[in-house]
């Protein structure tokens, strides 16, 4: 896998020359949760002047969920996004959102539930008749009705508890609960603060457990595309040189990522991006490269969020994404 993204590296490189001849354009990006080791690329790219060589000057904002992200580009406070593709088909579909996806960052999604080991989980059945905590709303939330009918647990017999997503540790390490919904990126937190509590914690995501689900992707406003185009070529390019870089070089990414966000623990930090690494790096992006969407993949995700989240209809696929910022090669 280090050896395709050398080769992806030395593709980008080619197609990111063309940026030198810009002026330097200003853009924002928005990310949509607080800023993790699964956000080190944006970060590396950054400092690594990707963005500079493109001809971008790139200020990067944390995020409050990926639904607020969406409203955040399609009203136009932000030329960029990073958004939960379940999200996105759902404000595409029932609020006719002008936005569109324009690269995959997590060709599978991290939406997980993290679980205690002397719980006795270990499987998805095994949460029958435990006591799991999760939020009122939220990406993971949406999607967690169509898990549990995809592992045939009937949702009565699960003893659900909402709470803030602040308390989830807290709550999994007094016993109060015995998993959460939450992401797999995050498991490197949940495992620092229990450490030396005796409470093992552990992860299944949905992805892996009959639910082939595209996670967080790129996202712009409709308008952007018709008026730059050249824009999101540039962006979308720096970008996934930074996603190739910071895969190949983790600890000295996650260093890069401290200089402006010296709270995130480095070991942590680096267990999120290689969680991140994880679900970006699929058979299906080896064959195609970073940032690709399938069809038929991305189809299978609209199939799975029109049921969980009984959505009304199926919108065409060049109305959800589009290949055509991407490098050549994707």
């Amino acid at each position: 896998m280090t050896g395709f993204i050398k080769c992806l590296a030395v593709v980008l490189a080619v197609f990111f020359t063309f940026g030198q001849a810009h002026a330097e354009d200003s853009v924002k990006l928005a990310l949509n949760w607080l800023v993790s080791g699964k956000n080190a690329p944006y970060f590396v790219a950054k400092e690594k002047g990707f963005y500079a060589a493109a001809g971008l000057n790139v200020s990067i904002s944390r995020g409050n969920g990926s639904g607020d992200t969406v409203k955040r580009i399609a009203v136009g406070e932000s030329e960029f996004g990073l958004a939960d593709t379940a999200t996105v088909i759902s404000a595409q579909t029932n609020d006719n959102s002008p936005v569109k996806m324009v690269g995959m960052m997590f060709a599978k999604s991290s939406i997980a539930i993290l679980y205690s080991k002397e719980a006795g989980i270990s499987k998805p059945t095994d949460l029958i008749g435990k006591k799991l905590g999760r939020s009122a709303a939220g990406a993971s939330v949406n999607m967690y009705p169509a898990f549990l009918k995809a592992n045939e647990i009937e949702r009565s017999k699960i003893d659900e508890v909402v709470v803030s997503p602040s308390t989830f540790l807290a709550l999994i390490l007094s016993k109060q609960v015995d998993a959460v919904l939450d992401q797999s990126s995050y498991l490197g937190r949940y495992r620092q603060g229990a450490a030396g509590s005796g409470v093992t914690i552990n992860a299944f995501r949905f992805a892996d457990f009959g639910l082939d689900l595209y996670g967080d992707g790129i996202i712009v406003q409709n308008d952007l595309i018709q008026k730059n185009p050249d824009l999101i070529k540039r962006f979308m390019a720096a970008t996934l040189k930074g996603s190739a870089y910071s895969f190949d070089h983790p600890d000295e990414a996650i260093d890069i990522l401290r200089k402006t966000n010296p709270e995130i623990d480095h070991q942590v930090g680096k267990e999120e991006l290689i969680d991140t690494k994880e679900l970006a790096m699929t058979d299906e992006v080896a064959k195609h490269g970073l940032g690709y969407i399938d069809a038929e993949h991305m189809k299978r995700t609209q199939e799975i969020v029109i049921q969980g989240l009984n959505l009304k209809r199926a919108i065409p696929m060049k109305d959800i994404y589009t290949l055509t910022f991407l490098p050549s090669g994707s």
